[in-house]
């Protein structure tokens, strides 16, 4: 494969990577592991991560029907339900919510998706109007309250959803920028600016404006965050900031999931502003993928996509692996756009 595969065949190319390295299948369960080196968490089982996997695979599935990858997804909701003992669930709302659109979008374990509806509208804080990111937490940030926010709208709490968009909006908002700081903790708010905050939200006020109250609003919102993003990104040609491996290694994937929705959506408003902020968020798309395809070597990809993979150290990660894979998918549902 070179530079001129089809984003559909780049894509399964990453599935088939990631899933060859990093999947391991005892009977009729299967999990992944953390990393392919002896190093500490080599062998280590990520929730997080997990619900990444599933969602990515879904996309796929979306993309390159197959009964085979039917049959993994359902092995892999297996190994989670053993993992978590039959919860679903951690002490972490982020990854909670990050599980619940993973069950959304793969249409697996519906009572499991009503559970986690339940528990993240049970945990929004009355006297803050936001998610917390932890039981017990003083820290109301975007990686809850985003992913968050999406569940409870795809399960009937569209209302709870409104309410923590505009809380982030009102709170975490960025002055001059636009972009979506990380949270805030005791009154303080974080200033870091992480590539997933901007996707979520974006994701968040998308879906959000697909109702009929309050869409212009949201839409609107979403644009300005594509907008901001691609100021964001200009001085480096368009590419996202890296986040290194661990947790960090899915952080762009997430926003180019996101970047790829709202071309799709705001290109059906048919407004010049919307119009142009679609083209914007599938230039972004399109650049980090055919940098990351570009810089691939033998099946891994890199944590940065100004640099070729690497075998040791961040590349290593499942996590970096997958967040390239997410891109990828990405760029494929934009191709699709374009021949359907």
């Amino acid at each position: 494969m070179d530079a001129d595969t089809p984003a559909l065949q780049r894509a399964a190319a990453a599935e088939d990577a990631v899933l060859d390295r990093y999947l391991h299948r005892y009977g009729p369960v299967a999990w992944a592991h953390a990393a392919i080196s002896r190093r500490d968490g080599a062998r280590t089982w990520h929730y997080w991560w997990h619900a990444h996997l599933l969602h990515v695979l879904a996309d796929a599935e979306r993309h390159r029907p197959d009964p085979q990858r039917r049959r993994r997804i359902r092995r892999i909701a297996r190994g989670v339900t053993l993992r978590t003992i039959g919860r679903w669930t951690t002490p972490f709302y982020d990854d909670v919510a990050w599980m619940g659109l993973a069950l959304a979008r793969s249409g697996r374990h519906p009572r499991a998706l009503r559970k986690i509806s339940r528990v993240l509208a049970r945990a929004v804080d009355p006297a803050v109007g936001a998610l917390s990111w932890s039981v017990g937490s003083a820290l109301y940030n975007a990686p809850a309250n985003a992913p968050g926010g999406m569940v409870l709208a795809l399960t009937g709490h569209r209302s709870e959803a409104v309410e923590l968009a505009d809380w982030m909006a009102s709170v975490l908002n960025e002055p001059g920028s636009g972009l979506v700081r990380d949270g805030i903790e005791h009154g303080v708010v974080r200033p870091d600016l992480w590539t997933y905050n901007q996707g979520a939200v974006i994701g968040l006020e998308l879906m959000i404006a697909g109702g009929a109250e309050d869409a212009t609003r949201h839409g609107e919102r979403a644009r300005e965050l594509v907008l901001a993003v691609e100021r964001w990104c200009a001085p480096d040609g368009g590419l996202f900031p890296a986040a290194g491996g661990g947790d960090g290694g899915l952080f762009a994937g997430i926003l180019a999931r996101y970047l790829a929705e709202a071309a799709h959506d705001l290109a059906e408003r048919r407004d010049a502003d919307d119009l142009s902020a679609a083209r914007a968020a599938r230039r972004l798309v399109e650049r980090n993928a055919e940098a990351l395809w570009n810089g691939r070597r033998d099946g891994l990809f890199s944590a940065d996509p100004r640099r070729s993979a690497r075998a040791e150290g961040d590349d290593l990660d499942l996590s970096v692996q997958l967040g390239a894979w997410i891109t990828l998918e990405a760029a494929a549902d934009l191709e699709r756009m374009v021949t359907s």
